[in-house]
């Protein structure tokens, strides 16, 4: 059985749109596609529509998509989103992230690295919600542009899902990699206080560029069950003042607890 979402909700998206609408109109026509399949679609493929029409075609679909995310329907709006206008777009992310719909993680992520596009970020987003672990190479890529750089960070640290960790310490470790991508999944790991990461940071503190975010990060998120390889780290690490710092952690942490 299809479940309706609250209207007041897609009533305030719809005004948040640049210009207002008419809140009756919208109603209106919300209400006629919610009793036909499908029109919402054909509304939104087509030209000259009113703004309430589309606004209600965008928040039917959204109903539908958290009725049946993975559903053929998740299909057809990632391939709506090439062509909607960035404020269409931006709604339909939002829905298909609130819906989870794993299934349009490819055309999001082509969005999501569209350099220039006005819905760049938008996209970076829902694709940390429906990507799970294909999503974290996309996003760290993103990193090398500045004007997103934080955005990345935001979106890596909400990313969940089977095998994102593991996604995580892949690109920590993987030396050919860019360095903001790095620095990003770091900076996320660190949000997200992922001690499982511990042990790739003391792989990546023996590269110079990545000595000191790697040994920040190490300071907030080493446990006692890295000290292994922490204690090589340690011994590897060429420059000083990370030897000395690293030789405090393990101190600290071999310490028993409470002492």
């Amino acid at each position: 059985m299809r479940s309706l979402l609250p209207a007041g909700f897609f009533v305030a998206a719809a005004f948040a749109a640049e210009a207002p609408l008419d809140h009756a109109r919208y109603a209106a026509a919300l209400k006629e596609f919610r009793s036909q399949d499908g029109r919402s679609l054909a509304v939104l493929r087509a030209a000259g529509k009113s703004a309430e029409e589309r606004r209600a075609a965008i928040d039917d679909v959204r109903e539908r998509l958290v009725d049946e995310p993975a559903g053929p329907l998740t299909k057809e709006v990632a391939t709506l989103l090439a062509q909607a206008s960035p404020a269409d777009a931006r709604l339909l992310l939002a829905a298909l992230a609130e819906a989870k719909a794993a299934g349009a993680t490819t055309a999001v992520a082509a969005l999501a690295s569209q350099a220039g596009s006005p819905v760049r970020v938008d996209a970076a987003l829902a694709l940390a919600e429906i990507g799970g672990a294909k999503a974290v190479p996309v996003l760290a890529g993103l990193a090398k542009d500045e004007a997103i750089a934080e955005e990345v960070v935001n979106a890596l640290a909400k990313v969940s899902g089977p095998g994102v960790t593991e996604a995580f310490n892949a690109g920590i470790r993987d030396a050919k990699a860019e360095l903001p991508g790095r620095f990003a999944l770091i900076k996320a790991a660190v949000t997200r206080n992922n001690r499982a990461v511990a042990a790739a940071l003391c792989v990546a503190i023996l590269e110079e560029p990545m000595r000191l975010e790697s040994q920040k990060a190490l300071l907030k998120l080493a446990s006692p069950a890295d000290l292994p390889a922490l204690r090589q780290a340690e011994q590897a690490v060429a420059n000083a003042a990370t030897k000395a710092a690293l030789g405090r952690l393990i101190a600290k942490l071999e310490k028993p607890e409470g002492k």
